[in-house]
């Protein structure tokens, strides 16, 4: 099992595989904004995956037109909803500041 590591909120927990990036910091008291509900219809859970994004699963269609239509650079920004551990290992990641 890896780590997640929240590189500018200084937080580290274990990577649960199976489970998305939001239903994790949410379970691990991370006040992650989830505006939707994790349901792939805003961008309030977006992140910046720093390194480890082989242990996540790919960038579907859907994740990357919601992040265009909310003017977010698809290949810079992961909604952690559709963001889910799929590999043993560790990831670093930021949370942008709410807008």
């Amino acid at each position: 099992m890896g780590e997640i590591r929240i590189e500018n909120l200084d937080i580290v927990y274990k990577a649960e595989e199976g489970n998305s990036i939001l239903d994790l910091n949410l379970e691990n008291d991370v006040d992650h904004t989830n505006d939707c509900g994790g349901n792939c219809a805003c961008s309030t859970c977006k992140i910046v995956v720093i390194s480890g994004s082989e242990n996540l699963s790919d960038q579907e269609e859907e994740e990357r037109d919601i992040l265009e239509a909310y003017g977010w650079n698809a290949d810079e920004y992961r909604l952690a909803c559709q963001c889910f551990v799929e590999e043993d290992g560790d990831i670093v990641l930021n949370l942008p500041d709410p807008e």
